[in-house]
């Protein structure tokens, strides 16, 4: 058994360290590798896309007028230009007017190339609506193209849309009058 002295201070031997200095091959960061070949195999499959489909690999954008608002009486709007807006993203005008009176919660009429609409409201308001138009029945939801149909089935009584660029179809939301016009 050994006895314990406090009154001895510790003694510690002390070692000399040497340092050794070991050249190593340049730690590549596995992130960055991650991210390099990422971007390689992205390259490869746009290119592989425009030389396959050029038409998916190009996006287009949709260019519509602006709607020509204006106020007729003190209780109705005017749209302009009701009719070039339609031809314009290829559909009916009487789809798009009837869209247009529901969303709106109001009646109205369609006039040689106008929508007469009663109630007041702003180009803000028709251009807000129409974007909402587009992403449900025009713009295709995979290539988002805007070469579209719109196909009503006779049985179902449901509308699909039929992209042109790479044949996909959805089932769109189907127009519900509301009770109040039904009369």
């Amino acid at each position: 058994m050994d006895i314990i002295d406090f009154n001895k201070p510790n003694t510690v031997k002390k070692v000399k360290v040497v340092k050794k200095v070991v050249t190593q091959a340049p730690v590549v960061n596995k992130q960055q590798q991650n991210k390099e070949y990422y971007n390689k195999a992205l390259e490869r499959i746009i290119q592989l896309l425009k030389e396959n489909n050029p038409s998916l690999a190009t996006q287009t954008n949709i260019q519509l007028e602006k709607p020509q608002i204006d106020k007729l009486g003190t209780k109705k709007t005017l749209w302009k230009n009701f009719e070039a807006i339609c031809t314009q993203m290829n559909r009916e005008a009487q789809h798009v007017s009837q869209y247009f009176l529901i969303e709106l919660g109001t009646e109205g009429s369609q006039a040689d190339e106008k929508l007469i609409i009663k109630g007041r409201y702003t180009s803000t308001q028709i251009e807000t609506l129409i974007k909402k138009y587009l992403y449900e029945y025009v713009l295709c939801s995979l290539c988002k193209s805007s070469d579209t149909t719109l196909i009503r089935d006779v049985e179902s009584r449901l509308y699909s849309k039929e992209c042109k660029n790479c044949k996909a179809t959805k089932t769109v939301a189907t127009l519900k009058i509301s009770s109040k016009r039904q009369k």
